[in-house]
């Protein structure tokens, strides 16, 4: 990175000129870079990283909405700053031991963990699986939960192991799930779901 950064990595990302990395910043380069990685796998390189390929991530993240009691409330942890601090921590967490480890501290910090909270990690979990499976974005609404696939009908992840998964779920439980399709959006949804430990088992399912 450091010999790019004093070359100008302007020839390699197609821009003349040298310096490219500091106009256009680190972000952005890194997420250039990993785009034109991820597409010399899926063309040139493709038998080369066929297993890499099946097993991937086809979305960075999934977006999670919710009608449910999912908080650490202001009787548990009373400064509003550090109820926000932790919010933010645990947003961060990549891994179980680091939800488990999260859970400890809050419970040796400020006693047994309330129905909500516990609820709020679980929604890490939720999100790490709705992400595993394909979802943009997961709601539960109404004793409702919707997953919410790419909306790119040319995506890779429809031809995927992880959409066969989806559909071999739908075929060997056909009254747990509907599929349908609106406005060239593709949906996942469940109903009677009225908490996330309902949602994570109904989606660790898949």
């Amino acid at each position: 990175m450091r010999d790019l950064d004093i070359r100008g990595a302007g020839n390699i990302l197609g821009a003349e000129q040298s310096g490219f990395i500091s106009e256009i910043g680190i972000e952005m380069y890194q997420k250039i870079l990993d785009e034109a990685l991820i597409e010399l796998k899926e063309t040139e390189f493709k038998d080369l990283f066929e297993e890499e390929l099946k097993n991937r991530d086809f979305v960075k993240d999934c977006q999670f909405e919710s009608d449910l009691g999912i908080m650490i409330p202001s009787y548990y942890v009373e400064s509003s700053s550090e109820r926000l601090k932790l919010y933010k921590e645990l947003d961060a967490i990549k891994d179980e031991e680091g939800l488990d480890d999260f859970k400890l501290r809050l419970i040796d910090r400020f006693g047994d963990l309330p129905v909500e909270t516990d609820a709020l990690i679980n929604t890490i979990r939720l999100r790490w699986t709705a992400k595993k499976i394909g979802f943009e974005k997961l709601t539960i609404k109404n004793n409702r939960m919707t997953g919410h696939f790419t909306g790119e009908r040319d995506s890779e992840y429809f031809s995927s192991d992880a959409f066969g998964k989806v559909l071999d779920f739908i075929k060997t439980n056909p009254t747990a799930s509907k599929m349908r399709e609106k406005n060239n959006k593709l949906t996942l949804y469940f109903e009677g779901v009225k908490t996330v430990s309902r949602a994570l088992y109904l989606l660790r399912m898949i």
